[in-house]
């Protein structure tokens, strides 16, 4: 992606990086892209995932998530612009018929159909019957399995369970927990029809996960009533909310990766890495690991990461041309 340039980082130059944030951080994304394509000569994302608060979202389930439909619009054009593909983020695992007639659903998987120049825009699914609605619907956008399959499943460390899965979809999401496991990665032929999140920053092996998964799909259903308090209790006494077990305990440490595990996957073949968001009340995150992954940190003087990421963030002042 970036390896013709010297402000690449060269660990990985092949890599595909996928990037939340649509729809909430369209701004800050698409002003780091053009400031590395046009200040740094490379384009250090070509895809980007996310949803508006509508009913075939989870994860991102969050009221300031509102969007009207021309904001949704100008954020899909920009992206079009680019030539950046959209995953949307319909992960929701207790969809039924009724919900299939969703309008603002249904719009976007019909925008992102019209406006699809890389012929990559996909729906990222963790329900049969919204898989079967994409696939009768929308047949040109690229159906991507969602975590919450493996998930709610019962498919984590299950060779077979990800061969069914990749028979049915275009590209898989891996678990997290998973993305440490060598001797199941190794078996994972078309390694470029997988994906791998890198910077998940829930604990390993975490019991609540299936859980939480399930309550970010009710919540989604009645955003403006929905209860949270059984699910806060239950994470109070996980270890996920304490700073000492996330950092230091090796089998519940957070799910993380570090540089030398990543360059680790990049040497096995994988090329597709997400970037996750969720849950995060700006783009600061995002930003920071986007600088981190894609920026060289090797360098000396005007190439040195920290000096590129000042350049950076000085550009966000400029005005915004009209």
């Amino acid at each position: 992606m970036g390896g013709g340039s010297k402000y690449s980082n060269p660990n990985w130059p092949g890599a595909d990086w996928d990037v939340s944030g649509a729809f909430v951080n369209d701004r800050e994304l698409l002003a780091f892209f053009d400031f590395c394509k046009t200040r740094l000569g490379f384009e250090p994302f070509h895809m980007v995932h996310g949803a508006p608060l509508c009913t075939w979202n989870s994860g991102r389930v969050l009221k300031t998530l509102l969007r009207d439909a021309e904001e949704l619009r100008a954020a899909g054009l920009e992206y079009e612009k680019r030539g950046v593909a959209v995953y949307l983020t319909f992960s929701n695992i207790l969809l039924s018929e009724e919900h299939l007639s969703d309008a603002l659903c249904n719009a976007l998987c019909k925008f992102f159909t019209r406006h699809n120049p890389t012929k990559r825009n996909g729906v990222i699914i963790g329900s049969d019957l919204l898989l079967s609605h994409i696939r009768e619907k929308y047949p040109e956008l690229r159906c991507i399995s969602s975590i919450l399959n493996i998930v709610q499943k019962g498919g984590k460390g299950k060779m077979d369970a990800y061969r069914e899965l990749a028979e049915k979809y275009d590209e898989v999401m891996v678990h997290p927990d998973d993305v440490l496991n060598d001797e199941l990665l190794e078996q994972l032929t078309e390694r470029e029809r997988y994906i791998l999140l890198i910077n998940e920053y829930c604990i390993r092996h975490c019991p609540l996960r299936g859980y939480h998964y399930k309550s970010l799909s009710e919540n989604a259903l009645n955003f403006l009533g929905y209860d949270g308090r059984e699910f806060d209790k239950r994470q109070a006494s996980n270890g996920c909310r304490e700073l000492d077990v996330m950092l230091t305990s090796e089998k519940h440490g957070v799910l993380a990766l570090t540089t030398p595990e990543i360059k680790h996957l990049y040497d096995m073949g994988f090329r597709h890495f997400k970037l996750q968001g969720r849950g995060h009340s700006n783009a600061s995150s995002i930003l920071f690991d986007l600088i981190r992954l894609t920026l060289r940190n090797d360098a000396a003087d005007e190439n040195r990461m920290e000096t590129i990421a000042q350049r950076f963030f000085e550009s966000l002042r400029a005005p915004i041309p009209s």
